[in-house]
């Protein structure tokens, strides 16, 4: 390849890295919803307020149960599409973009399959027999969130699990399964839902986006806020090249009232650093090591 030929390769690159965005939001609908980001809409456009300039992009599944609404799809191939338009999809983005932070939102079967790309470990249920993470090794290490709203594959006594469902959904994953990259998911599930607890009602379901829409803003923002500040790391001061040091004075500072976190936000957790204390009216509720809540 001839010099002039390898500039332009370079410059080509260059400008197409110029225009990736810092963050890039991939959404999944849930079953039956129309082409879109379906429920998770709210989150994923709370996500593109709060980072100007970022981008979104829809997992195009079909979204399906096997009704004729959505191509009489059944469930199991719907999933198995879903999780192979997901590696596709952020393969592809982060191909073109390898330095832009990656989040993830997804909404009972959109959570699903979100699930079972990033967390790996087939999904039997639904007749996933490759445990591999089929997303990329470098896609995987760009993934600074995920959100997963009503996923089936819910289990109790996960880390990142957030809500009050103490049973499994209707395509649990396995006893014991612990998913790799757990500290960056939260998955809310409450225990009235039928589709990731064992409810009967079905309008809890739906209203993850509005019940816990902050808390995940705030998880999301948290997240990304840590990756483009280059992982909270502290730099210290020039070394002293000798000499004795200079007295230094200490200035107080009156001191600031505590914000409090309003009912039903995070309140504490690991790597938790906004508000510790509830709003009158609500108390800090441990749900487990990585997240409490005002209730």
């Amino acid at each position: 390849m001839s010099r002039v030929s390898l500039f332009l390769l370079a410059a080509a690159t260059t400008g197409a890295l110029a225009q990736c965005p810092q963050v890039h939001v991939f959404g999944a609908r849930e079953t039956t919803a129309p082409p879109g980001y379906g429920t998770a809409g709210p989150v994923v456009n709370s996500i593109l307020s709060a980072f100007p300039g970022s981008t979104s992009e829809v997992i195009t599944y079909p979204a399906c149960g096997g009704q004729s609404t959505c191509g009489s799809v059944s469930y199991a191939d719907s999933v198995k599409a879903g999780v192979k338009a997901i590696a596709s999809q952020v393969n592809s983005f982060n191909s073109q973009c390898p330095n832009t932070f990656l989040v993830f939102v997804g909404y009972s079967q959109g959570g699903q399959i979100f699930d079972d790309a990033y967390c790996g470990g087939g999904d039997t249920n639904e007749g996933l027999s490759d445990t591999s993470i089929p997303i990329s090794a470098a896609a995987q290490k760009q993934v600074k969130a995920a959100i997963f709203m009503g996923d089936p594959r819910h289990i109790p006594g996960l880390s990142f699990n957030v809500g009050t469902c103490q049973a499994s959904g209707f395509a649990p994953r396995p006893a014991g399964f612990q998913c790799p990259y757990a500290s960056n998911i939260q998955s809310y599930c409450d225990a009235a839902d039928p589709y990731c607890c064992n409810g009967n009602d079905a309008n809890t379901h739906q209203g993850y986006a509005n019940e816990y829409g902050s808390v995940a803003l705030t998880f999301v923002r948290n997240k990304l806020n840590a990756a483009i500040s280059g992982g909270g790391s502290t730099t210290t001061g020039p070394t002293s090249t000798g000499g004795s040091t200079p007295p230094t004075s200490t200035v107080s500072t009156p001191a600031q009232p505590q914000a409090t976190q309003a009912k039903y936000g995070q309140c504490g957790g690991i790597g938790w650093t906004g508000p510790t204390v509830c709003a009158s009216g609500s108390t800090c509720v441990k749900s487990n090591d990585w997240y409490s809540q005002c209730l």
